[in-house]
């Protein structure tokens, strides 16, 4: 049966879209697990379809450039963290601690290299820093994604948990620079953040 949108009908998606859509989704997967092994500079578009049955045009039907492409990546894991809103209200936290390890784990689970994502985007950063067209999609994802955590700093306000001397937005900036600096050191160092949480409260419990 046709769907209807607006009193509009519209005809199910053909057998090809469908099949192009799942050859898009496959090699942004393969690009979420592959990126990580060898990073972005070293990680060719050979290396990305090798042993998965798709081809270089396959690639290029999709993407236009590995640069692109690992763009499309990161808009993919944004995707992948799905409705992490909805599992930390149904938990039911009852302070600043449980609402942020709710968070955390969901996190961890739905992005499970997220350390070496750090890595991977310094490195894009460090090689296209001089380019806008790159850069600015860049920072938007990163806006998106403090904008996102927002939410979460303004859900522990609402419940008297956190700090309301500054607004969501900046104290989420703040939990993404925190969060990026020890990814790094982590992925330089061998430095494991086990004092994050700590940090983290410390910064956001009521003055």
């Amino acid at each position: 049966m046709s769907a209807h949108t607006d009193g509009a009908v519209q005809k199910p998606p053909s057998k090809f879209q469908v099949r192009r859509e799942k050859t898009r989704a496959d090699l942004l997967l393969l690009g979420m697990q592959r990126f990580p092994i060898k990073g972005f500079s070293h990680t060719s578009i050979e290396d990305v379809v090798r042993d998965s049955g798709y081809t270089r045009g396959a690639f290029y039907f999709h993407f236009d450039s590995k640069e692109d492409f690992f763009l499309e990546v990161l808009r993919a894991r944004r995707d992948a963290r799905g409705d992490w809103r909805g599992v930390v209200e149904s938990s039911g936290p009852t302070d600043l601690p449980s609402a942020l390890m709710v968070a955390q784990a969901e996190f961890a689970r739905t992005d499970p290299y997220g350390e070496r994502w750090t890595m991977l985007i310094a490195e894009f950063t460090n090689a296209h820093r001089d380019d806008e067209s790159l850069m600015a999609p860049l920072r938007a994802l990163h806006a998106a994604w403090a904008e996102e955590l927002a939410w979460l700093l303004a859900f522990a306000q609402e419940h008297g948990w956190c700090r309301t001397d500054r607004s969501a937005l900046a104290l989420a900036t703040d939990l993404l620079a925190i969060t990026t600096g020890y990814g790094v050191s982590y992925e330089m160092y061998g430095q494991m953040p086990d004092n994050l949480m700590d940090l983290y409260t410390r910064l956001l419990e009521p003055r």
